[in-house]
């Protein structure tokens, strides 16, 4: 066998080292921007869980203060029971141009400084029976 005959099968046996290292850095490449897009997830998952927590708090509050009736202007405040203790609400009663509707603002909140997040609720009450 002669020395050509000998280069060109060592051709054929298998991988250059630059081919295995970019193959290796694109796989990781692929492998960083999926660990990414799953921590972002993650994130967004979790924003969404509390949201949709605020948004049953304010609902079940709100069901409580229409259950009231007819009160007067005014600004109440407080904390809901645990397991949701972290969760704020504060009920904003304002009068309106009619004299027989009051609109109440309950606004829920969680968190404190620039990481806190709120959410809103407007409705109606009157004193029509």
């Amino acid at each position: 066998m002669t020395s050509k005959a000998r280069v060109e099968k060592g051709k054929d046996g298998g991988f250059t080292l630059i081919e295995v290292m970019v193959a290796l850095f694109i796989f990781s490449v692929a492998v960083l921007t999926l660990l990414a897009a799953r921590a972002q997830t993650v994130r967004l998952n979790d924003e969404v869980r509390l949201r949709v927590r605020m948004v049953d708090l304010a609902n079940m509050k709100l069901a409580e203060i229409v259950a009231r009736g007819f009160v007067p202007p005014g600004t109440l405040t407080g904390r809901f029971k645990p397991p949701y203790r972290d969760y704020r609400w504060v009920e904003v009663v304002s009068s309106s141009p009619l004299p027989i509707v009051r609109q109440v603002r309950l606004t829920v909140r969680h968190g404190t400084g620039p990481e806190a997040r709120s959410f809103s609720l407007v409705t109606y009450v009157s004193n029509i029976p």
